[in-house]
């Protein structure tokens, strides 16, 4: 029936005309009734107000642009995801022959991994938030994301004191390295700075590969080199030397293996400092005249492959295990994986006690360490820096390649290091480098002639360790020394004359201006 028809009465048309009677002003400005067929009724649209539509997407294009300004700042500030490539683990309780040194070693792993802790470090938070980050939507609640934050800082996974520093870029490393390398550096695979160091590799046609190793470091069969044989009988010397082509043998044909080979430090035939940049850039041994060679020798042929202290290779077959030790001198120590991955294990040494127990009974075990020993995975491409004197172990879980180099930041480091190598030789792996005294007399001979710049605060501290040097007449040789110590302790009596003679103690007490 038609609105207004006259077969209604008035009343009911009244009463229909004013259900719908007009919108309000303040709605009708908002909409309009606009005819529509559909259904033979009158429908509601909204109104085309462009100015608000517009003001609507102008703050929203606004709005697009400060989220993307926002997200590449928290980029920069967080850096970008880091992957790293996976390395098959093998689990420490596989096979060995009892009775061998290789038994003994695994029963050691064992021990020392029950010992061990994960490292804290300094990115833990940087590496939290960047996940949180690439994976909460704008419209996940607050407390998804804060939550696991709070719980990893009620854990403690936000040390203020780390036992590892983690770079990504050659700034942030000159930066960690201005506050004293006073722990281990780690530099993760897929970093701006790994990229760069394997980059400058390839362009300088250095070894990237296994099979570059053994194509021209280890190409010729007839060369000697030495190598811990763990298959030997427990209590035997497990170092010896062998051909090149057994090695090589070995690697084709793995299968004819029984205990696996640690391959000692190989001479690389380039002899360039391969580590970071900026380490080889403050690195006191390219700094000096003189480069410790001759004890470690240039690969020649004849003569064996020895290592150079600045440059060599580290050959390890699955499954071999180097006890706790420290490094020759208290140089400082790189390793760059370029192939497998090991197990690193240290000791942080961050308590007093645990100095003391280490100088003491460092060579009995890894037990009784209040802060126990870190175990960090190195990965292929990885790179680990370590202070020189941090005790450590290694464990290879596949054939890996390295290639490593000592350093040397600060003098006094060395002169340090020597004398407690000197004093307890079975704290390193090593002989102290025959031409280490020469070498620290040419850098007192430069410092005290002004030709090489040292801070006073390095220059007293090399002044205190000097000293204490000097005041060790007689170190002795030990119930079985080597051919190597005995030939060392000569050369460190003519030394100790040498300080006297040249009065280095005085010029440097003169030059500090000390009573």
């Amino acid at each position: 029936m038609v609105l207004g028809s006259p077969n209604r009465s008035d009343h009911e048309s009244r009463r229909i005309t004013r259900s719908i009677s007009p919108l309000p002003i303040e709605t009708q400005t908002a909409f309009q009734i606009n005819p529509s067929k559909k259904r033979g009724i009158h429908r509601l649209q909204a109104g085309d107000d462009k100015g608000g539509r517009e003001e609507k997407r102008l703050r929203e294009v606004e709005r697009r642009k400060r989220s993307k300004f926002e997200s590449e700042a928290i980029r920069i500030l967080l850096g970008d995801p880091i992957e790293r490539p996976g390395t098959p683990i093998l689990n420490v309780d596989y096979s060995v022959t009892s009775g061998t040194e290789q038994a003994e070693l695994l029963e050691y792993l064992r021990t020392l991994d029950a010992c061990s802790r994960t490292p804290m470090e300094d990115n833990a938070l940087k590496l939290q938030l960047r996940k949180l980050w690439g994976g909460q939507s704008s419209n996940v609640p607050k407390f998804s994301i804060i939550e696991p934050l709070a719980q990893a800082i009620a854990d403690g996974a936000y040390s203020k004191d780390p036992d590892i520093r983690v770079v990504e870029t050659s700034e942030n490393l000159r930066k960690s390295l201005g506050k004293g390398l006073d722990r281990p550096i780690f530099i993760p695979a897929g970093s701006q700075l790994s990229n760069e160091m394997a980059e400058r590799c390839r362009l300088n046609g250095d070894v990237l590969s296994v099979q570059d190793f053994f194509d021209s470091i280890l190409c010729d069969g007839t060369q000697k080199m030495d190598v811990q044989d763990t298959g030997v009988k427990s209590n035997t010397n497990m170092t010896k030397e062998v051909f090149v082509e057994e090695v090589r043998n070995r690697y084709y044909h793995p299968e004819k293996r029984s205990a696996p080979w640690n391959g000692l430090e190989i001479g690389d035939r380039a002899g360039a400092f391969k580590g970071p940049s900026e380490i080889g850039r403050m690195n006191l041994l390219n700094q000096l005249r003189f480069l410790p060679s001759d004890s470690v020798g240039r690969p020649t042929i004849g003569k064996g492959i020895r290592k150079r202290l600045d440059s060599w290779y580290l050959w390890t077959e699955r499954g071999s295990i180097s006890r706790q030790h420290t490094d020759i001198a208290g140089l400082g120590t790189f390793v760059w994986v370029r192939e497998g991955g090991k197990y690193w294990y240290f000791q942080p040494q961050k308590k007093a006690s645990d100095r003391l127990l280490w100088r003491e009974q460092g060579a009995e075990g890894p037990k009784g360490y209040e802060d126990g020993w870190v175990k960090k995975l190195l990965r292929k491409n990885d790179v680990f820096i370590m202070p020189g004197g941090t005790p450590h172990a290694v464990w290879s879980p596949q054939d890996t390649l390295v290639v490593g180099g000592h350093f040397c930041l600060r003098m006094s480091e060395i002169i340090r290091g020597l004398l407690k190598d000197e004093e307890h030789p079975e704290l390193t792996n090593d002989e102290a480098p025959e031409d280490i005294f020469e070498m620290l007399s040419d850098y007192l001979n430069r410092v005290l002639n002004n030709q090489l710049m040292v801070d006073d605060m390095e220059l007293y501290i090399i002044w205190l360790e000097l000293r204490e040097y000097a005041q060790k007449k007689s170190i002795p040789a030990g119930p079985q020394p080597t051919e190597m110590r005995k030939a060392h302790l000569r050369r460190r009596k003519d030394f100790l004359i040498k300080i006297k003679s040249e009065d280095w103690l005085g010029l440097l007490q003169r030059r500090l201006g000390l009573d």
